[in-house]
């Protein structure tokens, strides 16, 4: 975005300076004398020599801005009784030079008095480049100061209350607070907190709200800036944006300086050679030497890519604190939910909300938020007055995968082909014992997607064993397998199947270590025997369920031609399966593992 307006702005400056070059130009045009005979341009020596020989029939002196330099236009004959022919000439002459040419030449000469229309005239183009020039410098000085001076934004009313989900990183900074509503506490021990905070963590986890809300607690001013902000194409711009902001965060204390993607501004000079950039990383690594944290200036940064910074803003004295802000688990997202839908109507909210939290795992606050926001507009557009669970879910698989595509046109047959696979997924997901249980299996389009089947975790997990990832393999093999028994052919409609399917197999493998070998060279052939060992495995076992429960999935490939979504109510009915198979408290999912896309 900030990248966007730079160079809006660049384009716009370049345009301004063609049309002034332009106009520079016109006036010198139209000060340039104009006749309509041709004008010969003489030599010095020539024109001493026709002053001598008396050839000059008229002519005419016009001082030039410098001192002794005249312009001598006028007329001449070649030989007696000759046309006249027009001649110029800009050179020195001296007082004895001009008065022996107006004694020896009998022709009528003029030195006219130059008139104040004139005069200005003749300054002209010199007054427009220097107010080029002085317009340039001054701009250039108001480009190092107008971001950095736009960025205070007093002292925000956000707090810890305000943010939800992010419990171990607010405990982190709890003593930043502390100690800027009472710096006195720590100075009278010795003690100075992190001149730096690194906020890392993936985009939309919070780290910006997280940083207003320091300020907010600590009642301390706010400046902020995004790492693009320092980046111009003139060098030296930056570095005077960063003292400036620096400056004014001193003027201001208690303050917090946040600098958003400061991956931007601070990229390891190894890498990056830009001199622009280079430059005003230097000043950021001199103002964050050059200030104490006693003084009451902290800054905050916040960022996804840490690897890509420079290993000397990351080194002890400078952003000594490193907070790691992660994606949500399931009670992080309940509390977001809750936060994010205070103001909206939602029908048994705590049901709600915790069906919603349990199915969105690997969403970042800003998505559920995203949702709530979502669920509002859609019950909006229909005419509710509540919010319903069936609308939050629509929200959410909409933020997910995308808005259903009704308008989309398949054939009986397209639509065959993806509730067979969808039927697959289904019935081998029900035969497994570690994976979650069937929350939902729909044929409806979204997005990339023409068919998913939803998943609805228990809880989070973020360790996973072999047997665990085996059993997405057959699930993800299971549409293959369906689409091959049932419809006699294969399609390219389990393309993401086979994707995911290849990189949880690659990665157990290569990643992992659970191959037969613990570890294997990049490449190597018998570490692609292994992972394709796996997929074959895999899809040979979904075959076989298949097989096995051929009538449930005829069953429910055709229910699922005329309704078109069922839920796992509808689909254990229809199934007459009355096992539980969401009986294991520690089933649970991962992100690949939520939705199973035809």
């Amino acid at each position: 975005m900030q990248n966007g307006s730079t160079d809006n702005t660049m384009s716009t400056n370049f345009k301004k300076a063609i049309a002034v070059l332009l106009t520079l130009g016109f006036v010198v045009w139209l000060c340039m004398p104009r006749s309509g005979r041709p004008v010969e341009e003489i030599s010095r020596t020539r024109f001493a020599h026709m002053v001598d020989q008396k050839k000059i029939v008229t002519a005419s002196v016009a001082p030039q801005q410098f001192q002794s330099i005249y312009t001598v236009t006028g007329t001449y004959r070649r030989h007696p009784g000759g046309e006249p022919v027009n001649f110029t000439i800009t050179t020195h002459l001296s007082e004895a030079q001009l008065n022996a040419l107006l004694q020896t030449t009998p022709a009528a000469i003029e030195v006219p008095q130059l008139s104040a229309r004139m005069r200005i005239w003749d300054i002209v183009p010199t007054a427009l480049i220097a107010f080029v020039v002085v317009g340039m410098v001054l701009y250039q000085t108001r480009l190092g100061k107008a971001k950095a001076t736009r960025k205070l934004k007093g002292r925000p009313s956000i707090r810890f209350t305000d943010v939800a989900g992010v419990e171990e990183a607010k405990s982190e900074v709890k003593e930043v607070i502390d100690f800027l509503r009472d710096p006195a506490k720590y100075q009278k021990l010795g003690g100075n907190l992190p001149k730096g905070i690194l906020l890392i963590g993936p985009p939309g986890t919070g780290k910006t709200m997280l940083a207003r809300a320091i300020a907010g607690e600590a009642n301390a001013n706010f400046f902020s800036a995004s790492g693009s902000d320092f980046n111009e194409v003139y060098v030296g711009v930056g570095a005077k944006r960063i003292r400036d902001l620096f400056a004014q965060a001193r003027k201001s204390k208690p303050s917090i300086i946040f600098i958003d993607e400061i991956d931007c501004l601070g990229k390891s000079r190894k890498q990056d050679q830009n001199g622009e950039l280079q430059q005003t990383n230097n000043a950021l690594l001199t103002e964050m030497d050059g200030f104490d944290s006693s003084e009451g200036v902290i800054v905050v940064a916040a960022t996804n890519r840490p690897e890509d910074l420079d290993e000397a803003l990351l080194r002890p004295g400078r952003f000594d604190r490193k907070v790691h802000v992660p994606l949500p688990d399931q009670k992080g997202r309940r509390a977001i939910l809750q936060s994010h839908s205070k103001k909206a109507p939602i029908t048994a909210v705590e049901h709600a909300l915790n069906i919603l939290a349990q199915t969105t795992p690997g969403m970042s606050g800003a998505d559920l938020a995203n949702v709530i926001n979502e669920a509002a507009i859609l019950c909006a557009q229909r005419g509710k007055s509540q919010i319903e669970l069936p609308d939050l879910e629509e929200a959410r698989d909409k933020v997910r995968w995308g808005k259903e595509r009704k308008s989309m046109c398949l054939g009986a047959n397209e639509r065959r082909v993806i509730a067979y696979p969808e039927a697959g997924h289904a019935i081998v997901g029900l035969e497994q014992k570690l994976l979650p249980g069937l929350h939902k299996v729909t044929i409806i389009p979204r997005g990339n997607s023409l068919g998913s089947t939803l998943n609805m975790p228990k809880e989070d997990q973020n360790i996973h064993s072999k047997t665990f990832l085996l059993e997405q393999l057959r699930v993800l093999m299971g549409g293959r397998a369906a689409e091959a028994l049932f419809i006699g052919d294969i399609t390219n409609g389990a393309n993401g199947d086979l994707d995911t399917a290849k990189n949880i197999a690659r990665k157990m493998i290569h990643d992992w270590g659970m191959g037969k070998r613990l570890f294997y060279e990049p490449e190597k052939s018998d570490a692609e025997m292994e992972i394709n060992a796996l997929l074959t495995n895999a899809y040979e076992e979904a075959q076989q369920i298949m097989l096995d429960k051929r009538t449930n999935a005829e069953k429910l490939a055709e229910r699922l031609l005329t309704e078109e979504t069922l839920t796992r109510e509808q689909v254990l009915d229809l199934l007459e399966d009355d096992r539980d198979v969401t009986s294991n408290p520690r089933q649970s999912i991962t992100n690949d593992s939520v939705a199973v896309s035809a």
